[in-house]
């Protein structure tokens, strides 16, 4: 009846007339006062039984206490074994400093020595300006930096192919200008006989324009004329363009070479890591 009237006051609070070692508590019980000392407590006066009890509950406070900080204290060691039980990334610094003392092993004199101890450092900057730790950072790095190229370079093919269309089709332009003058005076030329000399004269001059009108016309506007105006503002724009992007293609391409390097190197320090292993589980049988 108690408890339900608590149930009912929204109290969480509830009595039991259970021991402790009944409920599965693992709590010190208190003793039975009695009314004669619970009067003389209320009066403040201050009883065997009434020290005991205030003793035992400390106590069990400090117990409550405890195991909660044991039971805190499990959970961490249990989340640290599962997460230790996970494969690891492999440590890069640790894969280099193998392939780096490789590298020292077979080295015959002190400056390949020296150089080695060199690229190792200038690995590990690399590798910590980058935020470069493991294996899986290393090859996630390179993928990004892949990508990232990948995407320039086929801009800046598209823009290559288009400025060797634009160079030959102003080249062409030019020998059209240059022929058209010697096509114009063979044009002009009324008596038969004199127009075949001058066609023979000129043979290479006439083939050249007809061949370089016969390409243009193909580009001519509705107007009838050559846009080689606008091919050379077209040829201007695409090589500041050009140049531009070769500025963003060059340091990623150099960070994506080192980063590579890094990866080659890394792999010769784990495949050299497993045979060691290989060789210990042979003799041990």
């Amino acid at each position: 009846m108690v408890n339900a009237k608590f149930e009912e006051k929204g109290l969480t609070c509830r009595i039991d007339h259970r021991s402790y070692e009944r409920q599965g508590l693992d709590l010190l019980p208190t003793v039975h006062e009695g009314v004669a000392v619970r009067q003389m407590e209320a009066r403040g006066i201050t009883t065997n039984k009434g020290d005991l009890n205030r003793w035992i509950r400390k106590a069990n406070n400090i117990l409550r206490d405890i195991r909660k900080k044991i039971a805190g204290l499990t959970d961490w060691i249990k989340a640290i074994k599962e997460e230790l039980s996970q494969p690891q990334a492999p440590d890069l610094a640790a894969l280099l400093t193998d392939y780096y003392e490789g590298r020292n092993a077979g080295a015959w004199s002190r400056n390949a020595k020296i150089g080695n101890l060199k690229d190792f450092a200038e690995a590990v900057n690399f590798l910590t300006e980058r935020g470069i730790a493991t294996l899986e950072d290393l090859e996630a790095h390179i993928a990004v930096q892949g990508e990232r190229a990948e995407a320039i370079n086929t801009s800046m093919k598209a823009k290559h192919d288009r400025l060797n269309e634009l160079k030959e089709l102003l080249r062409l332009v030019d020998l059209y200008r240059d022929t058209k003058p010697i096509y114009d005076e063979w044009k002009g030329i009324k008596w038969k006989g004199k127009r075949e000399d001058f066609e023979r004269a000129h043979e290479g001059e006439l083939r050249t324009f007809h061949m370089t009108r016969r390409k243009l016309d193909k580009h001519r506007s509705s107007a009838g004329k050559i846009p080689a105006h606008a091919w050379e503002q077209e040829q201007a724009r695409l090589h500041q363009e050009y140049t531009a992007e070769y500025e963003q293609y060059k340091p990623i391409q150099d960070d994506l070479r080192r980063l590579q390097q890094v990866k080659r190197n890394a792999d010769v320090a784990i495949r050299q890591q497993e045979q060691t292993r290989q060789k210990r589980r042979k003799a041990e049988r």
